[in-house]
């Protein structure tokens, strides 16, 4: 911004796009927007108007200070001690996995409000019991199996549940082991030899 004279006015307010002569006009001029004012930066003495000009600012301003993120509630510090430290307030609250990706989250809410907003096309086959989402139609079915009040076999390495001790054993073995190189292409079983695969194939898919 420049005088009637052509000169720079070097002190430029940052609410608006007035500009001064010197900075006791400027800090006079600043006064105006104190009161409106409430959002505080968690990070420093900055105050914004509103919502979304103090995530603009932090933005800004402190995304590159804090390249230590926490895996749980991805707020950023400056230095790992102060990770670690903030990491202790997440100590003896249940974590909570997302099933079909990296997300963590302590808060079983926001853990499904993730699945809602990121997975849900992924996931079009609905429990009607518990509204937990599959990819397969046999795998709700499967998934049925666990509201029956028997115990249920959870798989660790993936969504697979049973209440059949015998069939989970299987699963485990025949799925997530070096032993069955060869995998059926259609469920993910897995054979010693091709023969056995190709026989599987034709009773089954």
């Amino acid at each position: 911004i420049k005088t009637k004279h052509g000169t720079d006015l070097p002190f430029k307010c940052e609410h608006c796009p007035q500009a001064f002569a010197d900075e006791k006009e400027l800090q006079q001029h600043t006064e105006l927007f104190q009161g409106h004012k409430t959002h505080q930066c968690p990070h420093c003495d900055h105050k914004s108007t509103n919502s979304s000009d103090l995530k603009r600012h932090i933005i800004s301003v402190h995304t590159k200070d804090f390249p230590h993120k926490c895996e749980v509630c991805e707020k950023g510090f400056h230095r790992p001690s102060e990770l670690k430290k903030h990491s202790e307030t997440h100590k003896g609250k249940k974590i909570h996995q997302c099933r079909h990706c990296d997300f963590k989250t302590s808060d079983p809410f926001v853990l499904s409000g993730h699945i809602l907003s990121v997975h849900t096309k992924d996931l079009p086959f609905k429990c009607k019991r518990c509204k937990r989402g599959f990819r397969q139609q046999n795998e709700l079915k499967k998934h049925m199996k666990t509201h029956s009040g028997r115990k249920v076999y959870q798989c660790q390495y993936c969504e697979y549940s049973t209440t059949d001790a015998s069939g989970f054993k299987r699963h485990v073995i025949s799925i997530h082991t070096k032993d069955y190189p060869h995998r059926c292409e259609y469920c993910k079983k897995g054979f010693r030899r091709p023969s056995e695969k190709n026989q599987h194939i034709m009773r089954h898919h």
